[in-house]
């Protein structure tokens, strides 16, 4: 039997900037495991390993935004690298502002972003999924592709 990890690594996926949280005091974290999974209404899901900071807060905002990156813009998913199971800040230096509905940060660089109100959370192994109801959005460039596994060397596997 082929390692499965190997396998997973080869499916292919968006890589956005998720944040959650109340402007510089809030939090970031790149992330692939993010999917549609409603149409009306609009809903993403979002899958969170539960030993990193950003599955408590999120269990504790009720939001989050889905923030867009554009191919080619990998130095802007990578500001948002950092320790996970730590209380890492990683908005404490950034010049966020706030989304229009839920009022979560918006990271600059993003060519759009999904603005999310939180409606329901399900555990997934070492995961939790949190789906999020689609409040706002917007798309700045509508010609650029999105940064994925495929067009960039950036991957997670879990």
């Amino acid at each position: 039997m082929q390692d499965i990890s190997k396998i997973l690594k080869r499916l292919n996926y968006g890589i956005y900037v998720v944040t959650m949280g109340d402007g510089t005091d809030g939090n970031a974290f790149t992330a692939s495991w993010v999917m549609q999974v409603s149409s009306e209404p609009p809903m993403i899901a979002v899958s969170v390993h539960n030993k990193h900071q950003s599955s408590r807060l999120l269990q504790s905002t009720g939001a989050f935004v889905v923030n867009l990156i554009g191919k080619g813009q990998d130095d802007v998913v990578k500001t948002y690298f950092g320790p996970a199971e730590s209380g890492y800040d990683k908005l404490k230096n950034s010049s966020v502002t706030d989304s229009p509905a839920t009022k979560t940060p918006l990271i600059p660089g993003a060519i759009g972003y999904l603005d999310c109100e939180i409606v329901s959370t399900t555990k997934a192994g070492n995961h939790t999924i949190f789906i999020g109801e689609v409040k706002a959005s917007e798309l700045d460039d509508k010609t650029t592709e999105l940064l994925t596994t495929s067009n960039s060397k950036l991957h997670y596997i879990g």
